[in-house]
Parts: structure tokens; sequence; C-alpha cells
């Protein structure tokens, strides 16, 4: 990730950050159009689940300077995700819910340069969150054994 890349993302972030409730809903709402069986992944009260994704994005945005101090902590959520029973092929859709919910939620949209950064951190992070998932997979595996 580039330092302009870091610098288009916070600026949106900015911008849509007093909004996240409204952010969170429709990220949540459009996940669930694309991928309806994961609605039984969450409980039923989003609440908690929702002030739960605004905190996360607000660590990352806040620490995008720093991602090689936050890749544990991505790591270690990657795990508990596979452990929730989150896949792969989740992460295509939480991608695309992510960007969708920010085209619509961020005052003013987000420009083609905002939208790129975004997809670019978002895929840098979900490869951490991956990995993270393979690695409790195979340790789960090997103490199984």
């Amino acid at each position: 990730m580039t330092p302009e890349e870091a610098r288009h993302i916070t600026f949106s972030f900015g911008r849509v950050f007093p909004y996240r409730s409204k952010l969170t809903s429709v990220f949540y709402e459009k996940v669930f159009e694309i991928a309806p069986e994961a609605r039984a992944l969450f409980p039923k009260d989003m609440s908690g689940q929702k002030e739960k994704l605004a905190h996360t994005l607000n660590l990352v945005v806040t620490n995008l300077n720093k991602l090689d101090e936050t890749l544990a902590a991505v790591t270690a959520l990657g795990a508990r995700h596979a452990g929730y029973g989150a896949t792969e092929a989740h992460y295509d859709v939480v991608g695309i819910a992510l960007i969708a919910a920010l085209k619509q939620v961020t005052p003013g949209g987000l420009s083609a340069e905002e939208e790129h950064a975004w997809i670019a951190a978002y895929n840098v992070i979900s490869q951490v969150m991956i990995d993270g998932a393979r690695k409790a997979e195979a340790e789960a595996l090997r103490q199984s054994a």
C-alpha cells in the first residue's frame, strides 16, 4: 500500500465515519443480498456485530501507516473468522459489499482513486486474514492427528 493510497483511504474514511452506523447497516444488507447463506453465520441482533465492524475499520484505517504492527491482529482475526464458519469465498463477498457500501454512504461518494485505494487495502488485509485462517486450520489438523 502506497502512502498516497493510505491518504485516500484516510480522507474518505473521515468523511464516512460520522455515518458509520449507516455504513455498517448497508454493508451487511449487501453481504446478505449477495450471499444469503452467510446470514446464518451471524447473530439475530446485529447491533454488536455492526459496532465490531466499525471498530475494526477504524482500527485498520488509523494504522494504515503501521500495517506491519497490526498484521498479527489481522491474522488472528482471520483465524477467528474461520472458527465462525467463514470461507475464502466469503472474502470476495465482503470486499464487494464493503466497496458498494462505501460508495453509497460516503458523502460525495468515492473518487476513482479512493475506490482503488480501498480495494488495494482490502486485498492486502483479506489475504492476511485468509492466511491466518489457513494457519489456524492447519494447526487444528495437527493437534487432532
